[in-house]
Protein backbone atom coordinates (compact mmCIF):
# COMPACT_ATOMS: atom_id res chain seq x y z
CA UNK A 1 0.00 0.00 0.00
CA UNK A 2 1.39 3.56 -1.06
CA UNK A 3 1.78 6.09 1.72
CA UNK A 4 -1.14 8.55 -0.21
CA UNK A 5 -3.42 4.64 0.00
CA UNK A 6 -2.55 4.37 3.82
CA UNK A 7 -3.52 7.99 4.64
CA UNK A 8 -6.78 7.82 2.82
CA UNK A 9 -7.47 4.88 4.28
CA UNK A 10 -7.43 6.08 7.86
CA UNK A 11 -10.65 8.03 6.98
CA UNK A 12 -12.21 4.55 6.94
CA UNK A 13 -11.00 3.17 10.07
CA UNK A 14 -8.95 5.95 11.54
CA UNK A 15 -6.09 3.61 13.82
CA UNK A 16 -3.01 4.37 15.36
CA UNK A 17 -1.01 7.40 15.31
CA UNK A 18 -2.37 8.63 11.48
CA UNK A 19 -5.40 7.86 12.94
CA UNK A 20 -5.15 10.94 15.40
CA UNK A 21 -4.25 13.23 12.25
CA UNK A 22 -7.43 11.98 10.88
CA UNK A 23 -9.34 12.94 13.64
CA UNK A 24 -7.96 15.97 14.02
CA UNK A 25 -9.24 16.92 10.39
CA UNK A 26 -12.44 15.34 10.41
CA UNK A 27 -13.46 17.33 13.18
CA UNK A 28 -11.60 20.55 12.69
CA UNK A 29 -11.75 20.93 8.12
CA UNK A 30 -14.55 23.67 7.27
CA UNK A 31 -15.92 21.60 4.44
CA UNK A 32 -16.71 18.81 6.70
CA UNK A 33 -18.40 20.95 9.16
CA UNK A 34 -20.45 23.03 6.74
CA UNK A 35 -21.64 19.88 4.94
CA UNK A 36 -22.58 18.27 8.05
CA UNK A 37 -24.46 21.19 9.51
CA UNK A 38 -26.34 21.63 6.02
CA UNK A 39 -27.10 17.63 6.02
CA UNK A 40 -28.51 17.77 9.67
CA UNK A 41 -30.72 20.99 8.81
CA UNK A 42 -32.23 18.79 5.89
CA UNK A 43 -33.15 16.17 8.39
CA UNK A 44 -35.37 18.77 10.65
CA UNK A 45 -34.53 17.03 13.81
CA UNK A 46 -37.40 17.79 16.40
CA UNK A 47 -37.10 17.29 20.24
CA UNK A 48 -38.85 14.24 20.22
CA UNK A 49 -36.76 12.16 17.95
CA UNK A 50 -34.59 9.20 18.14
CA UNK A 51 -31.89 9.60 15.93
CA UNK A 52 -29.34 7.08 14.98
CA UNK A 53 -25.81 8.09 13.37
CA UNK A 54 -23.78 5.45 11.17
CA UNK A 55 -19.95 6.22 10.94
CA UNK A 56 -19.70 9.22 13.84
CA UNK A 57 -16.15 9.72 13.13
CA UNK A 58 -14.79 12.43 15.79
CA UNK A 59 -18.55 12.81 16.83
CA UNK A 60 -19.04 16.62 15.66
CA UNK A 61 -22.51 16.07 14.14
CA UNK A 62 -23.46 13.26 16.61
CA UNK A 63 -22.97 15.90 19.18
CA UNK A 64 -25.10 18.69 17.57
CA UNK A 65 -27.61 15.98 16.51
CA UNK A 66 -27.98 14.89 20.21
CA UNK A 67 -28.27 18.30 21.67
CA UNK A 68 -31.33 19.06 19.75
CA UNK A 69 -33.13 15.26 19.65
CA UNK A 70 -34.76 13.16 22.36
CA UNK A 71 -31.91 10.52 21.97
CA UNK A 72 -29.39 9.91 19.69
CA UNK A 73 -27.65 6.55 19.06
CA UNK A 74 -24.06 6.37 17.07
CA UNK A 75 -22.27 3.72 15.61
CA UNK A 76 -18.96 3.31 14.30
CA UNK A 77 -16.33 0.22 13.82
CA UNK A 78 -13.16 1.98 14.65
CA UNK A 79 -12.20 1.82 18.20
CA UNK A 80 -10.28 5.04 18.20
CA UNK A 81 -13.18 7.03 16.76
CA UNK A 82 -15.29 6.17 20.06
CA UNK A 83 -12.68 7.20 22.31
CA UNK A 84 -12.63 10.68 20.94
CA UNK A 85 -16.39 11.08 19.93
CA UNK A 86 -16.99 10.13 23.63
CA UNK A 87 -14.34 12.55 25.45
CA UNK A 88 -15.77 15.38 22.92
CA UNK A 89 -19.40 14.83 24.47
CA UNK A 90 -19.25 13.26 27.76
CA UNK A 91 -22.16 15.73 28.84
CA UNK A 92 -24.63 14.05 26.57
CA UNK A 93 -23.65 10.94 26.83
CA UNK A 94 -24.18 11.44 31.02
CA UNK A 95 -27.27 12.74 30.52
CA UNK A 96 -28.31 10.08 28.37
CA UNK A 97 -29.07 12.28 25.32
CA UNK A 98 -26.24 10.26 23.49
CA UNK A 99 -25.07 6.35 23.19
CA UNK A 100 -21.87 5.12 21.41
CA UNK A 101 -21.24 1.75 20.42
CA UNK A 102 -18.63 0.19 18.32
CA UNK A 103 -19.60 -1.66 15.79
CA UNK A 104 -20.50 -1.99 12.18
CA UNK A 105 -24.23 -1.27 10.84
CA UNK A 106 -24.81 -5.14 10.31
CA UNK A 107 -24.52 -5.64 13.89
CA UNK A 108 -27.98 -3.19 14.58
CA UNK A 109 -31.06 -5.17 14.71
CA UNK A 110 -34.39 -4.23 16.09
CA UNK A 111 -33.72 -4.80 19.66
CA UNK A 112 -31.65 -1.64 19.38
CA UNK A 113 -35.01 0.46 19.29
CA UNK A 114 -36.40 1.48 16.27
CA UNK A 115 -35.28 4.93 15.34
CA UNK A 116 -37.50 8.14 13.48
CA UNK A 117 -34.39 9.21 11.44
CA UNK A 118 -31.40 8.06 10.65
CA UNK A 119 -28.17 9.41 8.20
CA UNK A 120 -24.54 8.72 7.23
CA UNK A 121 -22.36 10.84 5.94
CA UNK A 122 -19.38 9.55 3.42
CA UNK A 123 -20.57 5.66 4.68
CA UNK A 124 -22.14 4.92 2.19
CA UNK A 125 -18.83 3.90 -0.11
CA UNK A 126 -17.53 1.72 2.13
CA UNK A 127 -20.61 -0.96 1.87
CA UNK A 128 -19.71 -3.65 0.08
CA UNK A 129 -23.32 -4.66 -0.03
CA UNK A 130 -25.38 -1.04 0.00
CA UNK A 131 -28.63 -2.37 -1.19
CA UNK A 132 -28.47 -5.48 1.75
CA UNK A 133 -27.39 -2.34 4.65
CA UNK A 134 -30.72 0.07 3.49
CA UNK A 135 -32.93 -3.28 3.69
CA UNK A 136 -31.56 -3.43 7.38
CA UNK A 137 -31.86 0.19 7.58
CA UNK A 138 -35.60 0.57 6.79
CA UNK A 139 -36.20 -2.62 9.51
CA UNK A 140 -34.78 0.60 11.66
CA UNK A 141 -37.11 3.06 11.25
CA UNK A 142 -40.42 3.67 12.37
CA UNK A 143 -43.42 3.57 10.14
CA UNK A 144 -42.81 7.08 8.20
CA UNK A 145 -39.19 7.48 9.07
CA UNK A 146 -36.69 9.31 7.25
CA UNK A 147 -33.06 7.59 6.29
CA UNK A 148 -30.38 10.42 5.10
CA UNK A 149 -27.30 9.51 3.02
CA UNK A 150 -24.73 11.85 2.45
CA UNK A 151 -21.73 12.10 -0.12
CA UNK A 152 -19.02 14.17 -1.02
CA UNK A 153 -16.15 12.71 -3.09
CA UNK A 154 -13.08 13.02 -1.69
CA UNK A 155 -10.60 10.92 -3.85
CA UNK A 156 -7.67 12.69 -6.12
CA UNK A 157 -9.56 14.99 -8.81
CA UNK A 158 -12.86 14.10 -7.47
CA UNK A 159 -15.54 16.84 -9.70
CA UNK A 160 -18.64 17.87 -9.11
CA UNK A 161 -20.32 15.46 -10.85
CA UNK A 162 -18.98 12.62 -8.97
CA UNK A 163 -21.36 13.72 -6.47
CA UNK A 164 -24.01 13.89 -8.61
CA UNK A 165 -23.82 10.41 -9.92
CA UNK A 166 -22.97 9.15 -6.56
CA UNK A 167 -26.98 10.71 -5.94
CA UNK A 168 -28.43 9.12 -8.63
CA UNK A 169 -27.08 5.62 -7.39
CA UNK A 170 -27.94 5.85 -4.05
CA UNK A 171 -31.01 6.83 -5.37
CA UNK A 172 -31.26 3.22 -6.99
CA UNK A 173 -29.63 1.47 -4.15
CA UNK A 174 -33.10 2.71 -2.07
CA UNK A 175 -35.35 2.10 -4.29
CA UNK A 176 -34.16 -1.35 -4.77
CA UNK A 177 -34.04 -1.76 -0.71
CA UNK A 178 -37.93 -0.44 -0.69
CA UNK A 179 -37.87 3.12 -0.17
CA UNK A 180 -39.52 5.98 -1.45
CA UNK A 181 -37.08 8.84 -2.44
CA UNK A 182 -37.84 11.62 -1.33
CA UNK A 183 -35.44 14.34 -2.71
CA UNK A 184 -32.20 14.69 -4.05
CA UNK A 185 -30.34 18.07 -3.13
CA UNK A 186 -27.00 19.03 -4.23
CA UNK A 187 -24.88 21.52 -1.99
CA UNK A 188 -22.11 23.57 -4.32
CA UNK A 189 -19.43 23.46 -1.74
CA UNK A 190 -15.26 24.17 -1.99
CA UNK A 191 -13.59 21.66 -3.44
CA UNK A 192 -16.15 19.44 -4.74
CA UNK A 193 -19.77 19.57 -4.19
CA UNK A 194 -22.05 16.92 -1.82
CA UNK A 195 -24.94 15.53 -2.44
CA UNK A 196 -27.82 14.07 0.00
CA UNK A 197 -30.38 11.67 -0.77
CA UNK A 198 -33.80 11.33 1.69
CA UNK A 199 -35.38 8.70 1.66
CA UNK A 200 -38.79 7.50 3.76
CA UNK A 201 -39.21 4.18 4.98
Amino acid sequence: MSVLSYVYSQFGRPRGVMGYVADYIMAHRSSNLERNDWALSLLAITPTDRILEIGFGPGIAVGKSAAQAAQVVGIDHSPLMLRQATWRNKELIEKGKLKLMLGSVEALTPKHGLFDKIYSMNVVLFWTEPVAVFRRLRNLLRPGGVLLTGYMPRHPGAKDEDAVRKGMQIEAWLREAGFGVLTTQTKMMRPVAVVVVLAKA
